[in-house]
């Protein structure tokens, strides 16, 4: 299993809702979000995540993250990947994830 972290902005006038995510190396893909219950920390699927008109929604190490599992093919540090986020509303919005050993700061 494999993380994916990003911030992801909305320059438009209008709220969106990210809804899912493909990424096509990977056999399965899906929006994750930790939190801390009675001390424990715990993920869960995130089915719709809200972003503002104009605002922005990070996906970083320990907070919300791409899940991506059982990579279809061998990956080294520098190789580039495409992941779709996919809208409530229909729209894709693609982007390339660049594969790291470490999390970014």
């Amino acid at each position: 299993m494999l993380a994916g972290y990003a911030t992801v902005k909305n320059s438009c006038s209008r709220a969106v809702a990210i809804s899912a995510v493909d990424a096509g190396d990977f056999a399965s893909a899906m929006i994750h979000e930790t939190l801390v219950e009675n001390g424990v920390s715990k993920m869960r699927h995130a089915s719709s995540l809200p972003l503002a008109a104009h605002g922005m929604l990070r996906f970083a190490p320990g907070g919300r993250h791409l899940m991506l599992m059982n990579p279809k093919r061998q990956l080294k540090e520098g190789d580039q990947l495409g992941i779709t986020l996919m809208l409530v509303d229909g729209r894709n919005i693609r982007a390339d994830f660049t594969v790291r050993k470490n999390a970014p700061d």
